[in-house]
């Protein structure tokens, strides 16, 4: 991308990241507060000059839109990608290349259709191109990345978008809605028949409205969400106490536990986090934990 600026020519906006994972490799703001409406987190993974560590993708039910920019070893932005993250139903192991940087933003499901105009379910496991109605909404977030902006700038005018977006076209809240978020607020941990009262539908009914609309059962979606909170809440302890999260996450043991881990992820709970935190110091566990 001949005449690109390097990355540190330019500034940081006004996004705030103050979490970060105990390898140091993923920065992320999931406090509702300060994120848009329909916005679970805003993460940035890697970088200009990172080499990154072989990751397992583990099954989860979310939606990003991202910016991929690979740098070259001058550190300037060598190519700009507007990509979807879609849902991962199959756990895949996967190294990085040296150099890439991925700047997203994590939808809750039921936004997909009212921001991408699909389902989860309909890109699950690939990473298309963004819809066409985004792509012409702001050819000014490919140009600022391709610009060799700062990784927080770019966060910044991708919220922007998302909050137009979202404030033009996304419906009222119905009680699919809260039936979701009342699974995410409890941790996955939720029977159907006390969801239909936050849904105010019956069972049924609450099962056909969150199929058409996120690809997925209330049941289904609340395996999903458990499964990241553990793996979350794990990765807070450098030696987790793997049977009193069994308990805490509502699996009837830790043999329980083990086997729904192994379908996510391919691997054991200890092997998992044992990858996901394997060359980190005390510091960084307190970073993570702050």
């Amino acid at each position: 991308m001949s005449g690109a600026a390097r990355i540190e020519d330019f500034g940081h906006g006004s996004v705030y990241l103050p979490f970060c994972d105990p390898l140091g490799e993923y920065r992320w703001n999931d406090r509702p507060e300060e994120l848009p409406r329909g916005v679970e987190s805003l993460w940035i993974y890697g970088g200009a000059g990172r080499t990154l560590s072989r990751q397992t993708l583990t099954g989860h039910w979310k939606t990003c839109l991202a910016v991929f920019r690979q740098f070259g070893a001058d550190g300037r932005v060598e190519d700009v990608s507007l990509r979807l993250l879609g849902p991962v139903t199959q756990p895949v192991s996967q190294d990085t290349p040296h150099g890439l940087e991925i700047i997203a933003a994590r939808l809750f499901p039921e936004y997909a259709i009212p921001l991408l105009g699909l389902r989860p379910s309909e890109i699950s496991d690939l990473n298309p191109d963004w819809p066409q109605h985004l792509l012409r909404a702001d050819e000014h977030l490919r140009r600022l990345a391709e610009s060799g902006a700062a990784a927080e700038t770019i966060a910044e005018a991708l919220l922007g978008l998302i909050s137009h977006q979202i404030e033009t076209i996304a419906p009222v809240a119905s009680g699919m809605f809260a039936a979701l978020q009342a699974i995410r607020e409890h941790n996955g941990q939720m029977e159907i028949n006390a969801l239909t009262k936050f849904a105010d539908m019956s069972a049924r009914t609450l099962r056909r409205t969150s199929t058409d609309r996120i690809g997925l059962s209330p049941k289904a979606y609340a395996r999903y969400v458990r499964h990241q909170r553990l793996v979350q809440t794990a990765m807070r302890y450098e030696t987790p106490d793997w049977a009193g999260l069994a308990y805490d996450f509502g699996f009837s043991d830790q043999a329980h536990m083990a086997r729904d881990v192994k379908a996510m992820s391919g691997l054991t709970p200890a092997a998992l986090h044992r990858q996901r935190t394997r060359i980190c110091s005390s510091d960084s566990y307190s970073r993570f934990i702050a």
